[in-house]
């Protein structure tokens, strides 16, 4: 009889944590959708100043999918606790999840920072970072949002830019597609 008021205590316990609510991950999911309305309701436009480079590249994978990477680097200001996401807009955002940085999961919890000419992982400090995702279709849009805090950490700024791939219609080679873009400086 011991035993069984033990067991019906520690599946009590159990059933308790399984229903309990996590608020960090129902926060970082409101962020997370904040930041693909964010992006939708910019409708593709792209910002004028844009302070850091980036590259696109896409990979044709044998399966006939393309994995793509949004490499963002080189910043030209300081940036402190950036966030980013990759939206394709012709995506269902119910079904599909969209590259991002400092949102969702783990990342949610870690700082990122680009700050010219510094670098220190330990710390947060990085050179630049990846946002990477897997399409079916040969031609598609990714609109990007990168969101950062100044030096204070006070004023939150944010970039939209788009980038864009389509697949040559002779083109039947697997392999890396590559699209460089500079800042202004």
């Amino acid at each position: 009889m011991r035993k069984f008021g033990v067991l019906c205590l520690v599946a009590a316990v159990l059933l308790m944590g399984c229903s309990y609510p996590r608020t960090g991950d129902e926060e970082s999911m409101k962020t997370y959708e904040s930041y693909i309305d964010a992006v939708i309701s910019n409708q593709g436009i792209e910002s004028t100043m844009i302070p850091f480079d980036y590259d696109f590249h896409v990979y044709k994978m044998e399966d006939d999918t393309y994995e793509y990477e949004i490499a963002i680097f080189d910043p030209s200001v300081a940036m402190y606790n950036i966030t980013a996401i990759a939206v394709n807009p012709k995506l269902d955002s119910n079904t599909n999840v969209h590259p991002c940085l400092g949102i969702l999961g783990a990342d949610a919890q870690e700082s990122f920072h680009m700050v010219p000419y510094q670098s220190n992982p330990q710390k947060g400090f990085y050179r630049g970072f990846v946002l990477e995702g897997i399409s079916t279709e040969s031609q598609f849009t990714l609109q990007v949002m990168v969101c950062w805090k100044d030096s204070a950490l006070l004023k939150e700024q944010r970039v939209f830019f788009n980038v864009h791939f389509a697949l040559e219609a002779d083109d039947t080679a697997v392999g890396e597609k590559e699209t460089r873009v500079r800042s202004e400086e």
